[in-house]
């Protein structure tokens, strides 16, 4: 399979689907990790490149959303994308795997798109071939906190080289350094939040250091009203641009308070939502 084939695949995916679960924060990538149970990571090198999008998209199967990340547009750009370790969400395509090498303290795998087809191109092509073909590092990314391992893929096509892939993959950090403490120094919204259907549920309790995200359909029409502003505050959701977020409340203080929601076609809903330290 061509490398022009795999990126029309990817591509696709990517355009086609829009994230379910995520609150605006005004960071995308920290929105991206809100209703995550793995961690996402940020890079602090993205080879020159401007940020194009950064989607969630369904990985099915029941299980969690995957992130894809573009940097660049036209022939040559970069992207990182995120799953729960295990199976990949996404299908890399035919390649050819090099010699591991380190990306701080994980091994990762490393494949250049040659065509198995050209078995003479094949055998000669290496890590240098990605700048002409493309290709990726494929690794685990573990940590200590009561989170899942991330699976990241960082690709490269349309000129980017392994050296510049290897600088991406080194410089990614995560949105989330310890429980309840983003990677900035604030206070996190990326523990998993607690989701819910505020069509069923009248009743939640969450933690401060968490976030309750309704999860419901036309998402940019719901309204809530707080009885106790001091309490927990309303996150409206909608279109954002390059993905979509969920409305939710999040937690201010440790008490409770009633939360008055409103659905797009005037039907209310009451919730007592009771913060716990």
């Amino acid at each position: 399979m061509r490398i022009a084939k795999v990126s029309a695949i990817v591509t696709a995916l990517v355009i086609s689907t829009s994230s379910a679960h995520a609150m605006g924060s005004g960071d995308k990538f920290q929105d991206a990790q809100t209703g995550l149970s793995y961690i996402v990571y940020k890079p602090s090198d993205t080879a020159g490149l401007k940020l194009t999008s950064v989607k969630l998209i369904d990985c099915g199967m029941g299980r969690e959303q995957w992130v894809a990340v573009k940097y660049g547009s036209g022939k040559k750009f970069l992207e990182i994308f995120q799953n729960m370790s295990g199976k990949p969400c996404s299908d890399p395509g035919l390649s050819k795997k090099l010699a591991n090498v380190k990306v701080n303290s994980a091994t990762s795998q490393v494949h250049v798109y040659c065509d198995p087809s050209k078995p003479e191109v094949y055998r000669k092509c290496t890590s240098s071939d990605i700048a002409k073909v493309g290709g990726y590092l494929m690794f685990t990314a573990t940590n200590k906190l009561n989170m899942k391992a991330t699976q990241i893929q960082v690709q490269g096509v349309g000129g980017i080289t392994y050296q510049q892939l290897l600088k991406v993959a080194k410089s990614l950090k995560p949105m989330i350094t310890q429980i309840g403490i983003s990677s900035s120094g604030g206070t996190s919204q990326a523990l998993p939040p607690v989701m819910i259907d505020p069509a069923t549920t009248s009743e939640v309790s969450v933690r401060i250091t968490s976030t309750i995200v309704l999860t419901v359909a036309d998402p940019g029409n719901w309204t809530t009203i707080i009885a106790d502003s001091k309490i927990a505050k309303f996150v409206a959701g909608g279109d954002q641009g390059s993905y979509t977020t969920n409305p939710g409340i999040t937690p201010l203080a440790v008490g409770q308070t009633n939360a008055t929601i409103t659905s797009p076609n005037g039907q209310k809903f009451t919730l007592v939502v009771t913060v716990t330290p």
